[in-house]
């Protein structure tokens, strides 16, 4: 099923590419991100790069991040279902902070034709009105703003929003919503940058270990033996007991190591730490449901209250994390709540792939009911 989760915001690289969500790079909502090297790394608390775009499409123009404003920058594109879902959210924050300048930067589209992928944005834009009630820009240029943005801080998907304080530094990386209390903190002047900066550096050295684990997993693979495995990741996780490496965990020994008891002490602690992280609760919730996955016998009681707690968080405004939802009810017996949530999740989902495999799952749960 195409779920749209959002891993740990510029955290999550899950190492076992058969239980990862299925959209591909360049990725709606947050993936694996890249490793980026040790010359170019962009972290929390660092000068933020320069902004250029090839084309203003909507908006105020300016030319650079004004020292004294707080800027939102949010990577997005016109295929992407999850940043087409964030749109109101984002026009809800400009109205909220109308000193901070809001841009959506479309440097992600698809096609080979810039002047195609332009006007393509361009309509796009324009049919959405005040919908989308902030500054947009265009970007085919990847030295422009993939670069030095996504690539420098390990980003590989989006919707990925930046936040650049007042200071003129990178403040917060993540998924647009998830971004209302940083900003907050940040447009009022409160927010501990310091401990942001220590978090984003902690993650980027669990993703460190990650790929370090991601090679035992392939040699695993072939000599089916995942001990070592279970003993890389154990250890990784007491040197750094990060989420995305408790994540990994869970992964590793519900899934192909086949050690399910060992994964849900972890998981709790997980739930736990990500309570408020709707993404990181969609992604647990999905790894142990999803059908394609390798999760043989999941703890189905884990994947209800990560599930359940996304939709809280998201106020069931998200379809993907409803989509999951809808899921769990039905591996739990109930096909008709199943039914009920799924078409709760197609209404907030827009038209697409994802849709089409949402009204397919919707589908399997309606004939299971008439079956019943």
């Amino acid at each position: 099923m195409l779920n749209a989760s959002l891993a740990l915001a510029a955290s999550l690289a899950l190492v076992v590419p058969a239980l990862s969500q299925t959209q591909t790079a360049p990725t709606a909502t947050k993936p694996a991100p890249a490793a980026p090297s040790a010359a170019s790394a962009l972290g929390i608390g660092d000068p933020a790069p320069l902004f250029k775009v090839d084309s203003w499409v909507k908006g105020e123009q300016f030319e650079s991040l004004e020292k004294g404003k707080v800027h939102v920058l949010e990577f997005w594109a016109t295929w992407c279902g999850p940043c087409i879902a964030a749109i109101p959210h984002l026009t809800e924050l400009q109205k909220k902070y109308p000193d901070a300048r809001f841009v959506g930067v479309a440097a992600s589209e698809r096609g080979m034709e810039s002047g195609a992928k332009l006007e393509k944005v361009r309509s796009f834009v324009s049919e959405k009105g005040e919908t989308m009630g902030y500054r947009v820009v265009f970007v085919n240029d990847r030295d422009k703003m993939s670069v030095p943005w996504m690539e420098a801080s390990g980003q590989s998907g989006i919707p990925c929003t930046f936040i650049v304080d007042q200071a003129g530094r990178v403040a917060w990386i993540g998924h647009p919503l998830e971004m209302d209390a940083p900003l907050d903190q940040i447009v009022k002047g409160e927010y501990d940058i310091e401990k942001a900066a220590n978090d984003f550096a902690a993650a980027r050295a669990a993703r460190v270990a990650q790929r370090a684990l991601g090679v035992a997993v392939r040699k695993a693979r072939e000599t089916g033996d995942y001990g070592p495995v279970v003993d890389a990741v154990k250890d990784a996780l007491a040197k750094n007991p990060s989420d995305a490496l408790r994540m990994s965990a869970v992964q590793i020994l519900a899934g192909p190591a086949k050690r399910p008891a060992e994964a849900w002490p972890i998981a709790e602690e997980l739930l736990i730490s990500v309570n408020d992280n709707a993404m990181a609760l969609n992604q647990l919730a999905w790894m142990l449901v999803d059908p394609k996955g390798a999760v043989a016998e999941p703890n189905l009681d884990i994947a209800m209250r990560a599930a359940t707690r996304a939709a809280q968080v998201t106020k069931r405004e998200d379809g993907s994390i409803l989509d999951t939802l809808a899921r769990v009810h039905f591996l739990k017996g109930d096909a008709v709540e199943a039914a009920r949530v799924q078409r709760e999740a197609i209404e907030k989902t827009a038209d697409g792939p994802m849709k089409e495999e949402m009204r397919a799952a919707l589908a399997e749960y309606e004939s299971t009911q008439k079956k019943g």
